[in-house]
């Protein structure tokens, strides 16, 4: 059997986004590779829109499963449910995206390698299809540039105050993506990675970041093997890193795809800060790895890259592996300094005046007097020999970044 031959399963879930997912599915009407080959399962997570409507008068090209929540259960349970429902030997993940012709068929000619985990995330790849009310200030100057550019703007949606920018034909021919833009950061910092440690991340430590569920395909023997999302996971926040971290754990190789257009429907972006600290001490409480520890820095206040984070955390396993017995006490400290984040993290949520320590110098404190001196010893020998400070480099910034941390 060809390898486009495999059956695939396409799981969508939606909350309240109708608009932008009938534009996903209509970028799939024409797709190279036989519509008797896939199924789209959209999971509707409990909406209060006209997504139940809109969706039954659709006509689509290939078989579309269509289940409804009671009430909204999260992404994690919609996803999963769609497992549950589809057939294919391979299944990609998607959210309300614009995809190509050749969407389907790239993600199945990565699947000639077993254990493949293919995403297009970190392409940047982003469009706007629709006018939101609710937009930041650079979306609202980015949109009114496409709208100036291509006299879009026309068209009413079921939505009070939402403009559709584009008719469905263009959407269906795909020729509105000749308007797609590049978030030319994310793009240029996942090929910083890739420079440094390989086609697959595979000298990284941390390669499952790439789990992001808007445009990802794996094997259903993978999933089999690795397990399902996690329910306890609340919204949309690090449900699909906790899955790929188990991915990594069951030898999963990662591989962003430059090759697969997949477009981002630009959208107002809603926080629930209180949502992601519970996502994030689930996670930590069952993997309470540095790596994961760790991913509270990427928010605020550090704000650290990925590219920073996955340095930081591949450069603690290197020197934790080849030199960890005369660096035991850094490498200590710098655990401790793991779990402070979590706490912090915890705390902070509910305590907006928990400030940083002025200086990582102050940070010392935290530790009996002798066990800091050895710490601080340890320290200065990594900066100042040279062979060290550049290996290390990253580890050295994010440890003195951390012992800013408040004071227990």
């Amino acid at each position: 059997m060809s390898n486009y031959d495999k059956e695939v399963s396409i799981v969508i879930p939606t909350y309240n986004r109708i608009e932008l997912l009938e534009f996903t599915l209509l970028s799939l009407y024409e797709q190279s590779i036989p519509a008797r080959n896939f199924e789209v399962i959209v999971v509707d997570d409990g909406s209060t829109d006209k997504t139940r409507k809109v969706l039954s008068k659709l006509k689509t090209p290939y078989s579309l499963k269509v289940l409804h929540n009671k009430s909204n259960k999260g992404a994690a349970h919609s996803r999963n449910r769609g497992i549950k429902a589809s057939r294919g030997e391979i299944i990609i993940f998607l959210d309300e995206m614009l995809v190509d012709s050749d969407f389907i068929k790239g993600h199945l000619t990565y699947h000639k390698k077993e254990k493949m985990v293919v995403t297009t995330t970190f392409n940047g790849k982003f469009i706007y299809t629709h006018k939101y009310p609710g937009f930041s200030r650079k979306q609202k100057r980015e949109c009114k540039n496409i709208i100036k550019n291509t006299g879009a703007g026309k068209y009413k949606t079921l939505k009070k105050g939402v403009t559709r920018l584009f008719h469905p034909d263009e959407v269906i021919n795909h020729s509105v993506l000749q308007y797609g833009l590049t978030a030319r950061s994310i793009y240029n910092q996942y090929y910083t990675l890739q420079d440094t440690y390989g086609l697959y991340l595979e000298r990284m430590a941390s390669p499952w970041f790439l789990f992001v569920t808007n445009g990802i395909s794996l094997s259903r023997e993978m999933l089999n093997q690795a397990g399902i999302f996690d329910e306890k996971f609340e919204g949309a926040w690090l449900e699909d890193w906790e899955l790929g971290y188990r991915f990594y754990q069951a030898g999963a190789a990662f591989y962003n795809a430059p090759d697969i257009a997949c477009y981002h429907q630009s959208h107002p972006i809603g926080t629930n800060n209180k949502s992601r600290v519970v996502n994030y001490l689930c996670f930590t409480e069952k993997f309470p790895e540095i790596e994961v520890l760790l991913v509270a820095a990427m928010t605020r206040p550090f704000r650290w890259s990925f590219v920073s984070w996955g340095n930081i955390v591949t450069q603690f396993k290197q020197l934790e592996k080849y030199v960890g017995a005369f660096y035991a006490e850094f490498i200590t400290a710098f655990r401790d300094l793991a779990q402070d984040l979590r706490w912090y993290t915890a705390v902070k949520v509910n305590n907006q005046e928990l400030h940083l320590l002025t200086s990582p110098e102050a940070g010392f404190s935290r530790w009996e007097t002798a066990f800091a001196g050895k710490v601080k010893n340890q320290l200065e020998q990594l900066e100042q020999e040279s062979h060290l400070s550049g290996t290390y480099f990253y580890l050295i910034e994010g440890f003195k970044d951390l012992l800013r941390l408040p004071l227990k």
